[in-house]
């Protein structure tokens, strides 16, 4: 049931995939606002220029790293599949993996060393031997690894990915997430979960200069800000810097600190650049997704993990977890809180439920020209946020839960990191 889809031209479409998320959408026009340009988040990466992939050998066009809470990601980019030789998981303080049998090159322009310096990652170096070429990983310790290919897919080229665990790294966060949980009983608040859309090699959509990552981390500080300040309310960021997470990791973050609504930001985007405009708010439907444009936002928000690096053996079990409907009350809550939303903003989209109020907001169109200088102007970003804290605050009122005037302005300072 598409209640209303005016302003829009249908999400971008990454790729046929799996469509079992029935969405419905809920959409308004955008208010105009003043826009400056706001500048992206920077790397460690190192690139070569697409005129690389023109070479008749394998070719190491960029490497790069990504620290999250619980380990770190490295990424090889290259111009064509390589067959690797070496350990795909284990424990270690180095790892070694070579391209044997191949004319592998390092491109000109990239650095034969990466210094990483995380808790996890010491530095990585690349050596061109007579057997090929090498793949040298320093751990900072005694850590967990698993290494895994990733076929080109999008606008990603072919990559070797590494992922690298911190000892005790896991557990850490889950007392983390637990200590959230028990704050949250004690002092009678409201959690809500911010998730700020893609992040790390899952750049999402981009338009004019913006990365839908970059947009959306900004507006989800802002959010949980906004709702900070309401009496009763607390909220915490599935993440508060530029790193990957899994969409079926995204709800247990959520689900472990008990929280009481989940939010996930994104960016609109049309398949035909300079069209489409608005806001749409999407929840989850038992019938199904209602029309192309519902199953298209389906499509390109699943493909977002395997463009972010999810190993293929994992979709299934992914997608059995995300996508299985627990409670047929919070699809009602879901309903509540995007039409809600819509009352005190400009447009945003909903995703799944599974324990709580679950909403995806798809924000401005990126690929707007227009639109996008709003979503990279700092003054609409947090106009937006104050605009979507607002619904929220509303939607407890309509849906009979009660905000704790009582509860302690400290309640979960430190909720806001990961």
């Amino acid at each position: 049931m598409n209640l209303d889809a005016r302003g829009t031209d249908g999400p971008r479409r990454v790729r046929d995939r799996i469509a079992r998320l029935g969405l419905v959408a809920l959409a308004c026009v955008l208010l105009p606002a003043s826009a400056s340009a706001a500048k992206a988040r920077s790397h460690r990466h190192a690139s070569a220029p697409a005129s690389a992939h023109s070479h008749a050998h394998p070719t190491l066009n960029a490497m790069r790293s990504w620290s999250a809470p619980t380990g770190t990601r490295v990424v090889f980019d290259f111009s064509a599949p390589v067959t690797l030789a070496g350990p795909d998981s284990g424990a270690s303080r180095m790892l070694a993996l070579s391209v044997p049998g191949e004319q592998a090159t390092l491109h000109v322009g990239v650095p034969s060393t990466m210094l990483v310096r995380d808790s996890a990652v010491d530095s990585v170096r690349v050596m061109m031997t007579d057997d090929g070429l090498r793949l040298y990983l320093a751990f900072t310790d005694l850590v967990h690894f698993t290494v895994f290919t990733l076929a080109a897919e999008a606008e990603k080229p072919f990559r070797v990915v590494v992922d690298v665990t911190r000892p005790g790294a896991v557990a850490a966060e889950d007392r983390r997430l637990a200590s959230i949980a028990a704050a949250k009983k004690s002092q009678r608040v409201r959690l809500v979960a911010v998730d700020a859309g893609h992040g790390g090699e899952d750049t999402g959509a981009r338009g004019y200069g913006a990365m839908e990552k970059n947009v959306t981390l900004s507006i989800a500080k802002q959010l949980a800000d906004a709702l900070n300040a309401i009496p009763g309310v607390r909220a915490m960021l599935t993440r508060d810097r530029d790193f990957f997470i899994p969409l079926h990791e995204r709800y247990k973050i959520a689900e472990k600190a008990h929280a009481d609504m989940f939010i996930s930001i994104h960016c609109n985007s049309s398949r035909r650049r300079g069209h489409g405009s608005g806001t749409e708010v999407y929840f989850l439907s038992l019938k199904g997704a209602s029309d192309q444009a519902d199953k298209d936002l389906a499509d390109a928000e699943n493909a977002a993990d395997l463009v972010g690096g999810v190993p293929a053996q994992a979709e299934d079990d992914m997608v059995n977890v995300l996508y299985e409907v627990k409670r047929s009350s919070m699809l009602e809550r879901s309903q509540l809180l995007a039409e809600t939303l819509l009352d005190h903003m400009a447009a945003f989209a909903v995703l799944k439920s599974v324990e709580f109020p679950s909403v995806l907001v798809e924000t401005a169109f990126i690929n707007n020209p227009h639109e996008v200088k709003l979503l990279k102007d700092p003054a609409f970003q947090q106009r937006m946020a104050q605009q979507l804290s607002t619904g929220i605050k509303a939607y407890f009122s309509k849906a009979g839960v009660t905000l704790s005037p009582e509860s302690s302005d400290s309640a979960t300072g430190s909720d806001n990191s990961r």
